[in-house]
């Protein structure tokens, strides 16, 4: 019979006669109608991240069957990005590499030629800016990164257990700061030359969340270089070393500079290197992770 109202009747003959039936059974079938498909689903987004922090973000909404490509700092988690494709440096892609992967969606917090971006959108590569620099950018992130990869209730669930987090360390460091002061912390980001973070770093934000004061949250900047004698005179109480350096030898590198040997740090042996740089560096879903880290050199 005609469709009409999205309705067919299909006769079907029994299998079985039945006096009732008379061997023949109305079945009534609930179809689409003519010109009424079901819509296809939309097809997934094929995501590039050209940073790190964006990078985890996407495996841990659990996304990365649509990662297509990456950039060569991008490296955690390790098992999930084996397959995917290195096109390039850290907001610093090589256009012809990212173009192979025909990606339908390029995320990033920065790029290193901003030309670059405007290229991609000549091309007609949908592009993304993402902030993730600051712990409250962190949340945010996650849930713009969901709602473009059609992730947005694990995203929820992630920047609202994060935020969470971050707001519960926030009362424990001031609870903690109102019973005995905080101890100073030099966080060492190269030695030669020196250089350590300003208040606008997220490792400075962790260092607070986890009870201490960074020494460099004097200056309003990212990174910088300082004099020894600039670290002799704030005495900090923890050192942090938090670049490739041998966790075994730089200690001793560190107790062996001139006048040294009169910081507090130094001299209680609360040296702390072989640490995760990534994970005090990079903005991105394990940050509660740094604080703990942190919170054991500190305590």
């Amino acid at each position: 019979m005609k469709a009409r109202y999205g309705i067919s009747v299909v006769f079907v003959r029994s299998l079985r006669v039945t006096p009732v039936l008379a061997g023949v059974t109305c079945v009534l079938l609930l179809v689409v109608g003519p010109g009424r498909s079901p819509a296809a689903p939309a097809p997934r987004e094929r995501v590039v991240s050209l940073a790190p922090s964006l990078t985890e973000i996407v495996c841990a909404l659990g996304a990365v069957d649509q990662l297509v490509g990456r950039t060569s700092a991008c490296d955690y988690p390790p098992a999930l990005l084996k397959k995917v494709p290195v096109i390039g440096g850290f907001g610093a892609p090589s256009l012809e590499l990212l173009l192979q992967q025909r990606p339908t969606i390029v995320i990033d917090v920065a790029l290193e030629d901003e030309a670059l971006g405007r290229r991609m959108e000549s091309l007609g590569l949908q592009r993304r800016r993402i902030p993730c620099r600051s712990l409250d950018d962190i949340p945010a992130a996650i849930r713009t990164v969901g709602g473009l990869l059609q992730r947005e209730p694990v995203a929820e669930a992630l920047a609202a257990r994060l935020a969470a987090g971050v707001a519960r360390c926030r009362r424990e460091a001031a609870a903690r700061a109102a019973l005995r002061a905080r101890p100073k912390v030099y966080a060492e980001i190269w030695s030669d030359p020196l250089m350590t973070c300003g208040r606008r770093t997220f490792v400075a934000e962790l260092i607070a969340l986890a009870g201490g004061k960074n020494i460099g949250d004097e200056i309003d900047r990212d990174y910088f270089p300082v004099a020894p004698e600039w670290i002799l005179v704030r005495q900090p109480d923890v050192m942090l070393g938090l670049y490739m350096a041998n966790a075994a030898t730089l200690p001793g590198q560190i107790r062996a500079r001139s006048g040294w040997a009169l910081i507090p740090a130094v001299q209680k042996g609360r040296i702390f290197s072989g640490l995760d740089s990534a994970l005090l560096l990079r903005p991105g879903p394990r940050a509660l992770d740094g604080v703990e880290v942190l919170r054991k050199c500190l305590e």
